[in-house]
């Protein structure tokens, strides 16, 4: 009855007439004319045949080997399971409902990440002990995959990934550069933390995620995540709760009420958004999801739609743009004029406006080149150049190690852009093994979209991607990676990019 109400009502009539005029439009033909021609061009031809190429593991060694030690270990595990099912222990938890529970949600629980760090540390913070709560549930979610594989996946092979190579690459690299060059070495591991400690989230995912139930689980709990963010920024908003004056420029004057949720910083939040609203909105198409379910996903879309625009920062409305695009793109390029008509309408928002217009003023590039972020870039490169191929050690500058211990960095300050403070601190070799594993991320993510087995699944795959290439770009105007719920979404959407991308087999769940 609520579909049948919808698709009669002036809403979604006027939007249908609308695509329909473009369609026809001269504009409209010229890009439909444009498309075909690049589709049946040499270069498309070759470009598929690149992206149609499967993923196999068992061409490496290094995957042999493992696949050697799970087969020949298959016999032990399987009588060591008979012991643990004739124990106690095993009699009380497998029939137990809180066990039950922990078993289904334990992992999937990381899409909460945020509210446990920042309200935990707000009610606990009086705790020394809470600031190792993330620790101990990493370590947690290591032992449960590694006992799931050890008792319970004795015939299946083990999950390979395309990227776990260029992966633990760039762990090697900083381990080495954190031993070979840190000055001070608390900071120089705290920096390798930073780096391979919420990476390792991807492994953990990658290995939880054995079938549709569990991926579309966290894809739901992400998505409501972001969405009780973007319900809880627009309250913020209506309340008109009073925000920092150093969060913008003293020339650029009043502004409105910049919301930041729970995580208490606008750009963050913008950045949640950027990886939430692709993921949100192929919810919301996939053609097989009820009505009731998709009015869900279409309402917290829109919360987090107007919640980005209303944190006002403007690298993630660029990164926002350039992941829509890529969405759009990789699913129907028409919708690219709606995606343009979209961002003309955001325009009309005045404080949207005026936050532009002075970026764009002579007022901006003065006080940027004077105090600002581009003083900031311009020093960061100065001080690459003079350690271009080692850095001056991980931990050591432009990021929240460096800050959170200036007694022994005192000249530190936040570069605001996490790839050229990765430069400064890891030189040449560290930004060489983050580029390998970006253009791995990319490239494979591209292959997964291209193979994912279905319209719904495809839709998934594309929104995951989207988010990610969104975040990697406002990286150039934020220390996103430095935030560590941040890094640990990003690598959860990833694993469940290749999980539907090359292992869905279900549907919609």
């Amino acid at each position: 009855m609520l579909e049948l109400w919808f698709m009669e009502s002036l809403t979604y009539r006027f939007t249908l007439a609308f695509l329909e005029i473009i369609k026809q439009s001269f504009i409209g033909r010229l890009v439909e004319r444009t498309g075909e021609i690049i589709v049946n061009s040499k270069v498309s031809s070759c470009l598929r045949f690149i992206a149609t190429r499967a993923f196999k593991p068992e061409s490496s060694f290094f995957y042999r080997l493992l696949e050697s030690i799970n087969k020949k270990s298959a016999g032990f595990r399987g009588r060591m399971l008979v012991i643990l099912k004739e124990s106690r222990i095993y009699a009380l938890l497998s029939n137990s409902k809180a066990f039950f529970l922990i078993n289904l949600f334990l992992i999937p629980m990381v899409a909460f990440y945020p509210f446990i760090d920042e309200i935990g540390r707000d009610l606990l913070g009086w705790f020394s002990l809470f600031g190792l709560w993330d620790e101990a549930y990493l370590l947690i979610s290591v032992i449960y995959v590694f006992m799931v594989w050890f008792f319970d996946k004795r015939e299946k092979p083990l999950v390979s990934t395309p990227v776990g190579s260029p992966m633990l690459l760039l762990m090697a690299v900083s381990l080495f550069l954190c031993f070979r060059y840190s000055t001070f070495p608390q900071l120089g591991f705290e920096g390798f933390r930073l780096v391979a400690q919420y990476m390792a989230w991807f492994f953990v995912l990658n290995s939880f995620l054995s079938d549709d139930k569990k991926a579309y689980l966290i894809t739901r709990l992400l998505v409501y995540a972001g969405g009780i963010m973007g319900i809880h920024g627009l309250i913020q908003f209506i309340l008109r709760v009073p925000t920092p004056a150093h969060w913008t420029d003293f020339a650029e004057g009043s502004t409105a009420t910049r919301v930041f949720s729970v995580v208490e910083s606008p750009n963050i939040l913008g950045s949640i958004f950027i990886l939430m609203i692709p993921l949100c909105l192929a919810l919301v198409l996939q053609r097989g999801r009820g009505f009731t379910d998709r009015l869900v996903f279409f309402v917290l879309l829109g919360a987090m739609s107007l919640s980005l625009v209303l944190t006002l920062s403007r690298g993630a409305w660029v990164g926002a743009a350039l992941a829509m695009f890529i969405f759009c793109f990789a699913i129907n390029p028409r919708w690219l004029f709606l995606l343009g008509a979209g961002g003309g309408a955001m325009l009309l928002f005045p404080p949207v406006m005026d936050r532009i217009t002075y970026m764009l003023s002579p007022q901006y590039r003065i006080n940027s080149m004077t105090g600002g972020r581009l003083l900031r870039y311009q020093i960061g490169w100065d001080l690459f150049m003079q350690r271009k191929w080692t850095g001056v050690g991980l931990g050591h500058f432009g990021g929240a190690v460096a800050m959170n211990n200036r007694r022994l960095v005192p000249d530190t300050f936040y570069m605001d852009n996490f790839w050229l403070k990765t430069a400064v601190e890891m030189g040449i070799w560290g930004v060489a093994a983050y580029a390998v594993l970006i253009a791995f991320l990319v490239f494979w993510s591209i292959r997964a979209i291209k193979q994912s087995k279905d319209y719904d699944t495809r839709l998934i795959a594309a929104g995951g991607f989207a988010g990610l290439c969104g975040v990697l770009f406002h990286n150039l105007s934020e220390n996103v990676f430095e935030v560590p719920y941040m890094v640990t979404y990003f690598w959860t959407i990833a694993a469940l990019i290749f999980y539907f991308g090359f292992r869905s087999k279900k549907g919609i769940i």
